[in-house]
């Protein structure tokens, strides 16, 4: 999923935010002593330990790999000392260090309106996760060095930076699924990550492959200006980078997209063929949110997308990944015969 795609519902969001943020379980505290106020002032005051990242060459391209956990870590201890700092010691322990790590000092500043950039405010809950996930770090880092490794052999690019966060219990605790995002690129060169200790390495790969690609096609120039893009382009997008992690991981299973045909009737094709070049918000949602008035299942979008690339790749077997990158979303849908 492309973050500036996710810029067009940025309302939404908020209000899902709040609605979220006021159903949040009370942090847990300690004694509010004096002691410890002015214990907890000296901690964040402290500068922050910087964030050495792994280092992966696949032939030219370098990848500069970070991992948070220990930002987390430091957040969750400082958040249970002091409650009612949440925004900024999350901005101190954790996003000021992703921004510097991923855009350079003083810039990315627009990302951090992102619902997935949330402090969590159910510290307890972040803490068990934490734990879980100490088991989990090798094997799961180590799974997005090969998926790195393999879609960087298969689609060359420019240097990338890829941040590993821990995910936000809020949003991965029966929260629908638009909200429990597992990677998103943000930029040409930058992608983050989402991991839970549930999530499966086999999984894991294939959103790498899936948000590398995004990253490649936004490098090429080939996904800009998605904030207006129509609803043809954006389910092409999400199309085009489901079938290269496809073509990465072809044993993958996509829980999304089962039994398709029975989601997706022909008024649901006829509706998004109709609304193929709109490029309205409230078109978008329909598609993406779904819209039980008009029969619209969730993610009709990217299912669509899917399907149209699925057909297009069927009927040019032998076309590189390289060549219908650059093909436009009407090229596609053209050559689908969907």
């Amino acid at each position: 999923m492309n973050d500036i795609l996710k810029g067009k519902v940025l309302l939404i969001i908020s209000l899902l935010i709040a609605f979220l943020s006021a159903c949040s379980e009370e942090v847990a505290t300690t004694d509010d002593s004096a002691a410890t106020a002015e214990m907890t002032q000296t901690e964040q005051n402290e500068p922050v330990p910087i964030i050495e990242p792994t280092v992966l060459k696949v032939n030219e391209q370098k990848f500069k790999v970070f991992s948070y956990y220990q930002a987390f870590s430091r957040y969750a201890e400082l958040a249970k000392k002091n409650p009612d700092s949440l925004e900024e010691t999350y901005a101190q322990a954790v996003t000021q260090p992703f921004r510097k790590n991923a855009f350079g000092e003083g810039k990315g500043i627009q990302y951090m309106n992102y619902w997935f950039f949330t402090p969590p405010k159910d510290i307890i809950p972040l803490q068990s996760e934490l734990q879980a996930l100490s088991d989990r770090e090798i094997p799961l880092h180590t799974a997005i060095e090969e998926a790195l490794k393999k879609s960087a052999e298969t689609l060359p690019g420019s240097d990338k930076t890829v941040h590993i966060f821990p995910a936000n219990p809020a949003y991965t605790h029966g929260k629908t699924q638009e909200l429990n995002i597992q990677g998103v690129a943000l930029d040409k060169d930058v992608i983050a990550l989402f991991v839970t200790s549930t999530l499966l390495e086999k999984d894991l790969q294939h959103i790498v492959s899936h948000e590398y690609f995004h990253m490649i096609d936004m490098e090429k120039g080939t996904g800009d200006n998605l904030a207006s893009a129509t609803l043809l382009e954006s389910a092409v997008m999400e199309g085009k980078a489901e079938a290269f992690a496809m073509m990465n991981y072809p044993e993958s299973k996509l829980d999304w997209i089962s039994k398709a045909d029975e989601k997706i009737t022909e008024k649901t094709k006829t509706m998004f063929l109709k609304d193929k070049d709109s490029a309205e918000i409230e078109v978008w949602n329909d598609f993406y949110y779904g819209n039980a008035v008009a029969e619209v299942p969730p993610f009709a979008s990217h299912i669509i997308g899917y399907d149209i690339m699925q057909k297009f790749l069927r009927q040019h077997p032998d076309m590189p990944v390289e060549e219908w990158l650059e093909l436009t979303a009407e090229e596609i849908l053209t050559g689908s015969g969907y």
